[in-house]
């Protein structure tokens, strides 16, 4: 048998447990978040224009630096590398890599920091 809803006290429903309020500082985000409103496509194409020159661009310095001496090619692809965007130039530091090691019997350019730009050729 069941017991009536009526039937119960008030004394025998647990009372919650009261916690304390954290005192957190203003987030120096403010509500940038939660305002966020997405890009229009004007300003996405912009962008992404921006991004297809300056892989032109990096391209183009690659190619010039290919052309200079195997010293300063292997400075920019190390440079390009560091800075995370050599995925979108596979291609290029590959051909280049063949490039220096095809011509790495010929030391001529080793100039000034030699430890370095051997270093650089593993």
């Amino acid at each position: 048998m069941s017991t009536p809803a009526s039937a119960c006290s008030l004394a025998e429903t647990p009372t919650p447990k009261i916690r304390p309020v954290p005192n957190f500082h203003p987030s120096i985000w403010g509500d940038q978040f939660m305002t966020y409103t997405p890009e229009d496509k004007v300003t996405r194409d912009c962008k992404e224009e921006q991004v297809d020159d300056l892989k032109k661009e990096v391209r183009r310095k690659l190619m010039a630096a290919a052309a200079a001496s195997p010293s300063q090619l292997l400075n920019f692809i190390d440079a390009v590398q560091r800075l995370g965007v050599a995925y979108h130039f596979e291609e290029e530091i590959e051909e280049a890599s063949k490039h220096i090691y095809s011509s790495f019997h010929d030391a001529n350019d080793m100039h000034g920091d030699v430890l370095y730009d051997f270093a650089l050729r593993f």
